[in-house]
């Protein structure tokens, strides 16, 4: 991981290369994945596996789908290795964990321009989607939970570098807490899988408008 720290005030500092997750991440430009990707219920089900070993039933229940049409999800996402067989159980009883990475995807070129669109707009919408959730119920979480959860909109002037320090840092902050995705015992009494998503992009140029 490369080491950002700058003393204060002397100016930014190049990259030795781009920010490094505190988790292997994989990167994907095949289009065919990228479209098998493009869906809101294999979102759903990578989320869940996350959290551990589930079967086809599992999954169904928790995402009021039929235990087929998981299955038949589960398969597809296994074509490309995003999860496979836990081992044990048979047939839809059979329980599914998710591949230990992150996933990016990269340039597909124009013949895969249209399925990273529809990517881009799957994962947005998964995204947002639980962030409404959450928001709906929040009424119902205990109000140490509703005072740690956040939503912010911070509007500052940066150089791509520092951009990219300022996303290194986030990857940082998160780093030693990661060992609690796999580690069960790992986890305080208390913890849950909390979800946190960022978006930093630049302002049209000459645009003041995001002020």
């Amino acid at each position: 991981m490369a080491d950002d720290t700058v003393p204060a005030g002397s100016g930014p500092a190049r990259r030795d290369g781009p920010p490094t997750p505190p988790f292997p991440v994989r990167t994907i430009s095949d289009p065919r994945e990228l479209r098998a990707l493009a869906h809101p219920v294999r979102f759903a089900l990578l989320d869940l596996l996350a959290e551990g070993p589930l079967t086809a039933t599992q999954c169904a229940e928790r995402l009021g789908e039929t235990p087929a049409n998981c299955s038949y999800h589960l398969r597809q996402l296994a074509k490309y290795g995003h999860v496979f067989p836990a081992g044990g159980g048979h047939g839809r009883e059979r329980p599914w964990t998710a591949r230990e990475e992150g996933i990016t995807w990269d340039d597909a070129g124009p013949a895969g321009e249209a399925a990273r669109a529809a990517l881009d707009e799957a994962v947005d919408a998964f995204r947002f989607d639980a962030w409404r959730r959450f928001w709906h119920r929040r009424s119902a979480e205990p109000e140490e939970w509703r005072r740690a959860a956040l939503s912010t909109d911070v509007v500052a002037w940066l150089t791509p570098d520092e951009l990219e320090r300022v996303t290194q840092g986030l990857y940082d902050l998160f780093a030693p807490y990661e060992h609690r995705a796999a580690d069960a015992s790992a986890r305080p009494a208390g913890a849950r899988a909390v979800r946190f998503f960022a978006y930093g992009y630049p302002g049209a140029p000459g645009d003041r408008s995001d002020r």
